[in-house]
């Protein structure tokens, strides 16, 4: 017998109580199981679909990475873990939109320094405030909603070291996320716009150009701020530098810019009315109205936020508590941290 595995005899056994018995009764019987096998992913898998069963989510989630860590490329091991986020995750998009890889909606490189350098500078500013805002961020899980091919959940992980949950409307970006981004830390999931986010369930989330992609921009932000405990980092493009009606054949899959008011007063209804950080980005040439190329990548970097910034990044509170060395203002309009 592998002393690292429980005997499948008595995990049938239990799966058969499963069937029959109340979950909160075998949490019990799974958790001596796992005392006596710490290092078999089925018995914290099992543990976590109880939980889960019982209305436990966090317990859940935490049991889901336990097994993760066991075992990485477990597929059943994954699901579990991505069903503590959401029951929608997997199925398929019904209102016709492109959700290929190579639609021109997402970045696609395979390899983290491929991906284009604004990308990556909204990704290490999250990061940067992360480590200031909670100390210690192993331990955490994050949220990347709407994460593309995952570059971003990556190197939030491995820049933090929190687990972070990505997920996609792409079934083959999420493929390649789980190819090339995925980890013991790092998990991505397919579920398509309107799902339903699990309550409190992260201790932050990350959503970079992501709102303007949908029609209902407030009924997504509502979902992303009801899973979140903890701060709330967004980035969109700014409505008066790239107005919406002049851009819109260029951006062919936004719906709309955003102004920073507009992000400060949807934030505020939804229980984030604190500024902690704020950056402004540029990446475009833009002549006579029209996009006519890409800046340098040396001219992406981000900088103070102004009404000439092509793209907004800010970071939302629900209780104003502030990194070290930040200032937490209320969300006024025209105020952005």
């Amino acid at each position: 017998m592998n002393t690292y595995s429980f005997p499948d005899e008595a995990l049938a056994h239990l799966l058969q109580c499963a069937q029959e018995v109340p979950a909160v009764d075998l949490l019990p019987d799974a958790q001596a199981a796992i005392n006596g096998f710490p290092h078999d992913a089925r018995l914290r898998t099992m543990q976590a679909i109880l939980h889960r069963a019982c209305g436990q989510a966090e317990a859940a989630l935490d049991a889901s990475w336990k097994a993760l860590v066991l075992s990485p490329k477990d597929e059943i091991v994954r699901q579990e873990l991505l069903f503590c986020v959401s029951e929608q995750m997997g199925l398929a998009p019904t209102d016709g939109h492109d959700f290929s890889l190579e639609s021109g909606e997402r970045q696609t490189a395979p390899h983290i320094h491929n991906i284009r350098a604004d990308h990556r500078a909204r990704y290490a500013w999250a990061a940067r405030l992360l480590r200031s805002h909670f100390r210690d961020n192993s331990g955490l899980t994050g949220l990347d909603a709407f994460c593309g091919n995952g570059y971003g959940s990556r190197m939030i992980s491995n820049l933090t070291g929190s687990r972070v949950i990505g997920i996609d409307g792409s079934t083959e970006a999420v493929e390649l996320a789980e190819r090339h981004y995925g980890n013991h830390l790092v998990a991505f999931g397919q579920a398509v716009f309107p799902f339903e986010l699990t309550p409190g369930l992260f201790d932050y989330a990350v959503s970079f150009e992501s709102v303007e992609h949908v029609p209902d921009s407030e009924a997504l932000l509502a979902q992303i701020c009801r899973s979140t405990k903890g701060p709330v980092f967004l980035s969109v493009p700014n409505e008066r530098a790239l107005p919406h009606a002049d851009f819109s054949a260029q951006f062919g899959f936004h719906c709309r810019h955003f102004t920073s008011e507009d992000i400060c007063q949807f934030m505020s209804r939804l229980g984030f009315p604190y500024v902690l950080a704020s950056a402004g980005q540029q990446v475009y040439r833009v002549q006579d109205q029209r996009l006519t190329g890409l800046l340098p990548e040396s001219q992406m970097h981000l900088r103070p936020l102004t009404d000439h910034s092509q793209f907004i990044m800010l970071m939302f509170s629900r209780d104003g508590e502030q990194p070290v060395g930040q200032t937490a203002n209320p969300a006024l309009p025209g105020v952005p941290g």
